[in-house]
């Protein structure tokens, strides 16, 4: 009898094991019930910006094989994940409503996103997105600084924070995969040059503006770059990449302190990243301006052939404009000592008419003014510049303590022009004197019969008499000689 019931429990266990085992084994053939957990692409969030005028990209990850349907503004588009889950979808291009002002809260619309796979559904809904120009903002320390406080002088104009409520300009937070509505709370966490910026261009162009910074302090440009033959960098591969193929009107960027001493070598750098990034983003020759660094230190008058600290740096964002779609913004005369000029209204303004000119061909507008040509003339050199001197040159000077120097620089007609030389047959340089003829600058040096090229502000902190146009903006450094370091 024991072994009998001895033998029954054994065949139960046996079969309870049996049974167990076998629907494990099933369980685990069958195909998934439905889909994970849908993601979107870091800049795909509730308040996004969406770039008009293209086929806008948007991408994400659910499970592999779902089936992934679009719906946003009248169009509906469908897809399906790939083995590793990801998605991409082409949203027809759209265009920007135009806002009656700034502060006008443009009309958003909902994207909904759903994930369908084996009869279940994911589904996701981003509200209030925009459709207007995205401006990606990129760079080191001088770009990534913030407002940070309601009022001060040292940071921006005091009417900056009380008045920033503007319902159509946004800040994307990669790393949060949010968008910041532009609030006088929102405001103080956003990059000053990239605010004044956004600022500047909206105005003029009232339509919704959306702004992705990435910046990194004291990095360098080799840690940006994407393409041979320079190793893709960090900053690119950990802050680009979440945000490589979004919609953007353009890009502007503001770095090269870190590279200073690469003088002319900072070019090719910088046309790799340019064009690198215009590779990566796959929406052609989008538009990149740049800004030319500010002084720093100290310049010495006993070197009119001049060439030192920044000056070769200078020349290689110039060269660089030969790129197609580039523009650069002058700041030479805001300036300071130290690593970081407390002026950053300055230098985004220039952004904004370098881009409003060329990007948004507003003509009216003027950006700075460079060199173009020059030619001698006895014992002169005629020099022409770029149309943004049409209107007329003037010497002006400019104050460097704030908040005065939110103004715009003074005429002071009768000043000697700074830190201009003439270079005479033998090579020797010299002090010179300027006449303003309109738009061009005729130069010539007591004692120099026969000069053959000129030098102007071409030194790491040319603060002084400096040449600018009509509206204010200063001529740009130059050389016609080329660089060469003193």
């Amino acid at each position: 009898m024991h072994a009998l019931l001895r033998q029954r429990n054994l065949t139960g266990i046996a079969c309870g094991l049996a049974a167990l085992f076998g629907n494990l084994h099933a369980t685990a053939a069958e195909p998934a019930p439905g889909p994970t957990d849908l993601q979107l692409g870091a800049p795909c969030a509730d308040h996004a910006v969406f770039q008009q005028g293209i086929a806008l990209p948007i991408w994400g990850n659910a499970s592999p094989g779902a089936k992934i349907e679009a719906s946003f503004a009248g169009q509906v588009k469908t897809t399906t994940t790939n083995a590793d889950g990801n998605w991409r979808i082409m949203l027809d291009p759209l265009k920007a409503a135009k806002l009656n002002s700034v502060n006008d809260a443009p009309d958003g619309h909902t994207l909904k996103i759903t994930s369908t796979l084996n009869g279940d559904k994911v589904v996701r809904e981003l509200r209030d997105i925009v459709i207007g120009d995205v401006w990606l903002c990129a760079g080191q320390s001088n770009i990534a600084g913030g407002i940070r406080t309601p009022v001060s002088a040292k940071n921006h104009p005091p009417d900056t924070v009380a008045a920033a409520n503007y319902p159509g300009m946004r800040f994307l937070k990669v790393e949060e995969r949010s968008w910041n509505v532009c609030t006088p709370e929102t405001v103080l966490s956003c990059s000053r040059v990239s605010f004044f910026f956004a600022r500047r261009v909206q105005k003029e162009t009232l339509v919704p503006i959306g702004l992705i910074v990435r910046a990194v302090g004291g990095s360098n440009i080799e840690s940006w770059l994407n393409q041979d033959p320079y190793p893709v960098g960090g900053n690119y591969a950990k802050l680009m990449t979440p945000v490589v193929g979004y919609g953007i009107r353009g890009a502007i960027w503001y770095q090269g302190e870190s590279n200073q001493k690469d003088e002319l070598a900072y070019r090719p750098k910088l046309e790799s990243l340019i064009t690198g990034w215009r590779r990566a983003w796959g929406q052609g020759d989008f538009p990149f301006h740049f800004v030319q660094l500010p002084g720093i230190h100290e310049s010495s008058t006993d070197l009119p052939a001049m060439g030192d600290g920044r000056a070769g740096i200078r020349q290689a964002f110039f060269e660089t404009l030969a790129l197609p779609n580039t523009g650069m913004a002058v700041t030479i005369d805001v300036g300071t000592k130290g690593e970081h000029p407390p002026n950053k209204f300055d230098t985004a303004e220039r952004l904004a008419r370098s881009v409003l000119r060329k990007v948004y061909g507003l003509e009216t507008i003027t950006a700075c003014p460079l060199y173009k040509s020059h030619r001698i003339e006895d014992n002169t050199i005629r020099v022409s510049f770029t149309d943004d001197a049409k209107t007329g040159l003037m010497i002006a000077h400019k104050a460097t303590t704030l908040p005065e120097a939110y103004e715009l620089p003074t005429p002071t007609p009768d000043a000697k022009l700074s830190w201009l030389s003439i270079q005479d047959q033998s090579g020797q340089w010299h002090w010179a004197d300027a006449k303003i003829d309109g738009a061009e600058l005729v130069v010539s040096a007591k004692g120099v019969e026969k000069p053959v090229a000129v030098r102007y502000a071409y030194t790491t902190q040319p603060l002084g008499h400096l040449l600018y146009n009509k509206d204010g903006l200063p001529v740009g450094p130059f050389s016609t000689s080329g660089h060469d370091t003193p």
